[in-house]
């Protein structure tokens, strides 16, 4: 969208800048932005915020996952609690499949997660009669036990637990929560290697639902074997990211790196935040990861759910001042698991954590069990395009540019510098070649009010950056030609194609361009201001090799 006198800059179509002595600037405060809003504007057709949705039986089809990611899926989850690695290496497959189909529509590049268990303690699976599910009623008796004789046949009687642990720690009395309640049971008796329990709380019991006593730490975090193994099926199928459940300390996301070895710099880790203790270390914890997960779901069991919200904003709040990716997940519309349509809470609930600037929203039943996992997505869409519009860009950009400690190189000077100039200028978007992705996640950090167009010749680099807020990945896969100038050229021709085939950017639109003086990286050192030629008149860049 090109700048014009009194109408709206960027993408921020509901916030109006007003031109003083040659700049943009807000026209009032917080509050006034806030008046200004308005429920007839447009909002722009291709969200900024990344969707993560779990992959499981609803979804796991190439069919449904292509819809998934034609409807704006950016990156699909794998939870390793779930099923054997011979049926987790198939769902691979499928995504794989189901990309390639959707580019033939329009050219996207998803990324691949896999959660794994950590510290994560869940029980095994029912007997296959019982379909995956029962309903445990209130005042029914279950016995917890570590005997794996019951791990692949799980019955109100028997429930096998996967770590002893816990039944070694509960004691008489003592309330756990399975997956994030409501369903509960307390604890009557203790024999050898079990517990009897009374359900307090009735609710439906899942495959592998985790089990939860609050306040229960094991000392140092450690990685169980079958966590080992799932970090080299991940380097096996080269898995873009790691997200470990139920981190408290820093170690464990130092014990993930040490299993990654030579990959440890590619392959993201990022950090699920899950309990207590997790919210009061998360500045070692978000130090040494790259990037954190708000599992607001099992922070309501350890935590009083009037104090969830605190701590999702505090850990938001610290991971934008850190320039990390935080992604806010659990519950996000919970309600579609079994509707058509989220309540007005989540909707809601969805919304402010965009405006609060989150990375990535992420559905965890909604895809992997709802009966609706393609409308859950068409919805999260819908309030991520509505939030990001109501976003006032130019004053959180401010905002982040007092709060974040200049560091000692350029990359990140050019990149405070892209975000104002496209801010001042009214780019429709920010082009910038990159080789290992970080330039453009530092670009991401300031928050520019239009896209970031990322053109990288590597895959993993392409779908890795996924995980950050308003990022268009662009795969260049074209031979390198001699002249190092002349492709630089095709690879910005390219760029521009691609961003108009989505609508970012349309003829006479000016775009800011943020390049190297040379090749490699970590030279990006150049930002330049350009207008969109004729794009009728641009051929494919295959055309003209």
């Amino acid at each position: 969208m090109t700048a014009l006198w009194g109408k709206v800059v960027g993408m921020s179509h509901r916030y109006v800048y007003t031109w003083t002595k040659g700049s943009y600037k807000m026209s009032g405060s917080r509050l006034q932005h806030m008046c200004q809003l308005d429920i007839d504007a447009d909002c722009h057709a291709l969200k900024r915020t990344s969707v993560i949705c779990c992959i499981g039986p609803s979804c796991d089809s190439v069919d449904i996952l292509q819809q998934l990611i034609e409807k704006g899926v950016n990156i699909c989850c794998i939870n390793m609690a779930h099923g054997s690695q011979q049926q987790h290496r198939d769902t691979v497959d499928k995504i794989r499949e189901a990309e390639s189909l959707a580019n033939k529509k329009l050219p996207k590049r998803v990324a691949i997660a896999i959660d794994i268990s950590g510290p994560a303690i869940h029980i095994g699976k029912l007997r296959s009669e019982l379909g995956g599910s029962m309903v445990l009623k209130g005042g029914d008796e279950v016995r917890l036990t570590g005997d794996a004789t019951y791990r692949d046949s799980c019955d109100a009687e028997h429930i096998y637990v996967d770590r002893d642990e816990l039944i070694r720690r509960a004691v008489v009395g003592d309330t756990i929560f399975l997956e994030d309640g409501p369903l509960s049971i307390t604890v009557k008796h203790k024999g050898p290697g079990y517990l009897d329990c009374t359900v307090e709380t009735e609710g439906v019991l899942q495959d592998y639902d985790e089990c939860h006593l609050p306040g229960m730490l094991s000392g140092k975090q450690t990685l169980a074997d079958k966590d080992v193994d799932d970090i080299v099926f991940a380097l096996r199928n080269e898995i873009d990211m790691i997200f470990i459940s139920w981190v408290w300390s820093s170690r464990i996301v130092q014990l993930v790196r040490r299993e990654l070895g030579i990959k440890a710099d590619e392959v993201k880790v990022i950090a699920k935040i899950e309990n207590y203790e997790g919210v009061k270390r998360y500045d070692e914890i978000l130090k040494v990861s790259d990037g954190t997960i708000v599992a607001r779901g099992n922070l309501g069991v350890d935590l009083p759910p009037e104090k969830v919200f605190l701590a999702q904003k505090l850990m938001i709040g610290r991971a934008r001042r850190a320039g990390k990716p935080v992604i806010c997940a659990s519950q996000m519309l919970q309600s579609m698991v079994r509707n058509p349509r989220p309540t007005r809470a989540e909707a809601g609930d969805v919304a402010n954590a965009i405006l609060d600037g989150v990375d990535c929203v992420m559905l965890s039943g909604e895809t992997a069990i709802g009966k609706h996992p393609i409308k859950a997505v068409e919805t999260l869409v819908a309030v991520c395009q509505e939030s990001e519009a109501a976003v006032a860009t130019e004053t959180l950009f401010r905002t982040l540019r007092q709060v974040t400690t200049l560091q000692q190189d350029y990359t990140h000077t050019v990149a405070r510098t892209a975000v104002e100039t496209a801010i001042r200028s009214g780019a429709a978007a920010i082009l910038i070649l990159t080789s290992s992705g970080r330039s453009a996640s530092l670009i991401a950090h300031y928050r520019p009010p239009c896209h970031i167009v990322a053109i990288t010749r590597a895959p993993q680099v392409a779908r890795s950056l996924n995980l950050h807020w308003g990022m268009l990945p662009v795969l260049y896969e074209e031979d390198e030609v001699e002249s190092w100038a002349e492709d630089i050229d095709r690879r910005i021709h390219h760029g521009i194609l691609i961003s108009a085939d989505h609508g970012i950017i349309k003829t006479g639109d000016m775009i800011a361009l943020v390049t190297g003086m040379s090749p490699g990286s970590g030279f990006t050192n150049s930002v330049r201001l350009l207008v969109v030629p004729e794009l009728d008149k641009l051929q494919p860049i295959t055309n003209i090799l």
